[in-house]
């Protein structure tokens, strides 16, 4: 008897606790050795006369009672035996016999011999094989792949899932691994395209646990769609895996990154934790979003914090200042203040400058030797320390610290222009509109005679509305 292909959605499943064969594994053993059948052919001529629960799908009435054997092993005409049935076969087969022959019969009306699957080709009527081999199977349902273990494969039709089995570790330490999974790209790539749709194949042969041994963000349906093993049943031990994606490896990448973050694309291998070991101060969105290692299973893969390529150059000490200047947001990143000013704090004998350097500062700070603004604000710093020594004029626009100019208003346009930074240590940009804009007491125009306003207006006119309460040109705009 055949049964066409299609039929391989039956349900193969059970075969009495056999099939195990065809995973390369051991069925548990029976309680004591198996029945002797072929010594009791002549008692026996049905099996359904011991087995007459089988058919039904009773498992109560699955073998005879013991109490059977002692009409014959009475002691006296044949030893005593102490057979008190076979114990239960662990196994990940699902089958029901009655559900079977329902199902063959609905195809050629025909239910097929107990010998059919437990006796092997050639043997005699009570030489049964109980726990038959996959081959057995195959006679019916065809097998459209060479190998038994196919991504296209409805593991579920044939199999329990694993959280179902009660096997023991070593039992799932010994599950084959399948060829797709020994592929190089498995992990990063391959088990995510494979998984969406197919949770039982997944489940054959993993748990939830196993998910989110590795996974962070476990809200992913097809990870819920898994069942979770029991507590009875202990797991062999996971070590969680994070290969680095290809877009990692770009030398680029810490610069980069920052557009490409998305919570579920992150949260695969990363907790908030990983992302704060460099981020320490204002972390984006997507950083606080993440959940934290501490209330999930997996660890994340851990990230040490590293600075980007140009704080590898031997001259980045030097250089670093120009780098600050133009991004400070991006040293804000991974730098909190007080790290700048662990070296840049002017303390006498130490710190970013030399020894006495309060001393002749101003000279480096007139000459723009270095950026004081980088890590100063130069009104509250700068003015704070020349109001107390008593560098400072007791007006607002008076000479007071240029004493040493007699004429010193009449010569500060041209200083101005040199350093105006240096202005600002002391001075407000309404201490020079007073004189210098179109509503001050003298009006005094700050520009040469070569001034183009035209082009100025044109190029910024936000800078040329710091003094003027319109077009200085009299055109258009504001």
């Amino acid at each position: 008897m055949k049964v066409a292909a299609p039929l391989i959605g039956i349900g193969l499943a059970g075969l009495a606790g056999s099939a195990m064969a065809m995973l390369g594994v051991a069925v548990g053993a029976s309680q004591e050795d198996a029945f002797p059948h072929a010594e009791h052919q002549g008692l026996f001529p049905l099996c359904i006369g011991c087995h007459e629960g089988i058919p039904s799908g009773d498992r109560s009435d699955w073998y005879p009672e013991p109490a059977g054997c002692v009409g014959c092993h009475d002691g006296v005409d044949r030893e005593e035996v102490s057979w008190t049935g076979p114990s239960d076969r662990i196994h990940n087969v699902l089958f029901d016999h009655a559900e079977h022959e329902a199902e063959l019969a609905e195809v050629d009306d025909s239910s097929p011999e107990c010998a059919a699957c437990h006796i092997e080709p050639g043997g005699g009527r009570m030489e049964v094989a109980v726990d038959i081999q996959v081959g057995t199977c195959w006679g019916c349902h065809a097998h459209e792949t060479e190998e038994h273990y196919d991504v296209d494969a409805s593991c579920e039709t044939c199999h329990v899932p694993l959280a179902s089995t009660g096997f023991a570790t070593a039992r799932i330490e010994a599950l084959p691994r399948p060829p797709s999974h020994e592929a190089e790209d498995f992990v990063l790539e391959g088990h995510g395209d494979l998984a969406p749709g197919r949770t039982g194949l997944c489940a054959t042969c993993h748990t939830r646990e196993r998910c989110v041994s590795c996974h962070v963000d476990t809200d992913v349906e097809e990870i819920a769609a898994l069942p979770s093993a029991p507590s009875s049943m202990v797991l062999p031990p996971t070590e969680a895996s994070y290969p680095e994606p290809v877009s990692h490896t770009d030398s680029r990448w810490l610069e980069v990154h920052g557009p490409e973050a998305a919570v579920g694309e992150c949260s695969t291998c990363h907790t908030t934790d990983d992302c704060r070991s460099c981020h320490v101060s204002e972390v984006p969105d997507v950083v606080a979003s993440l959940p934290r290692r501490a209330d999930v299973v997996a660890p994340g893969a851990t990230i040490e914090p590293g600075g980007p390529d140009s704080h590898t150059s031997l001259f980045f000490m030097q250089a670093h200042s120009a780098l600050a200047a133009a991004d400070q947001r991006g040293c804000e990143t991974c730098h909190v203040q007080q790290f700048c000013v662990d070296c840049h704090d002017a303390e006498v004998g130490g710190g970013y400058h030399p020894p006495n350097f309060m001393v002749r500062h101003s000279g480096d700070a007139y000459g723009r030797d270095s950026e004081c603004s980088n890590c100063h604000e130069p009104q509250a710093f700068c003015q704070a320390c020349h109001v107390d020594i008593g560098l400072s004029g007791s007006r607002t626009v008076a000479a007071g610290y240029h004493d040493g100019s007699p004429v010193w208003l009449l010569q500060h346009g041209q200083a101005a222009r040199q350093n105006l930074e240096s202005c600002a240590s002391c001075h407000r940009q309404v201490d020079c509109t007073r004189c210098h804009s179109t509503l001050g007491a003298f009006k005094v125009s700050p520009h040469t005679s070569s001034f183009d306003a035209e082009r100025a207006w044109l190029q910024s006119p936000r800078t040329c509305l710091a003094c003027h309460v319109g077009n200085p040109t009299g055109g258009d705009g504001p």
